[in-house]
């Protein structure tokens, strides 16, 4: 299977050193081939655990939205250990307000899902029940 043809850039903003801070985002198709070939890929669901008990992407953790800030330096050992952290969320608009959060706390090996949950079922693919 082909590596994916790179993140989208979606958002940047400069820095107090004037340098340029990219985002990034990851369609179903290029989340897909990364999970095949990135074996340390951090994948984590943002919906409440009710949402995710009842379907998730298989190897992604749940970590609720409100609890983001609460794990900052979860995300600071996952930067540091080079792992590469992909944020999920219903519709893709949460977890990319969150990578752009993080990135602004120097956490920037983060990208989000395009459409969330809903584009990864509406592209055929199968969701998970058991962790």
């Amino acid at each position: 299977m082909p590596a994916p043809d790179g993140p989208k850039v979606i958002y940047h903003f400069p820095h107090e050193d004037d340098t340029l801070k990219l985002y990034h985002s990851f369609t179903a198709d290029e989340l897909e081939q990364l999970m095949a070939i990135d074996t340390a890929l951090v994948m984590v669901d943002l919906r409440p655990a009710t949402e995710y008990a009842t379907g998730h992407i298989a190897g992604s953790i749940n970590m609720p939205a409100e609890q983001i800030d609460s794990r900052y330096q979860k995300f600071r050992s996952m930067q540091e250990s080079q792992r590469n952290v992909v944020l999920i969320s219903e519709d893709g608009k949460l977890a990319r307000d969150l990578v752009i959060r993080l990135c602004k706390k120097n956490i920037d090996r983060v990208w989000y899902l395009q459409g969330g949950i809903r584009a990864w079922t509406k592209s055929g693919r199968s969701l998970a029940t058991k962790q």
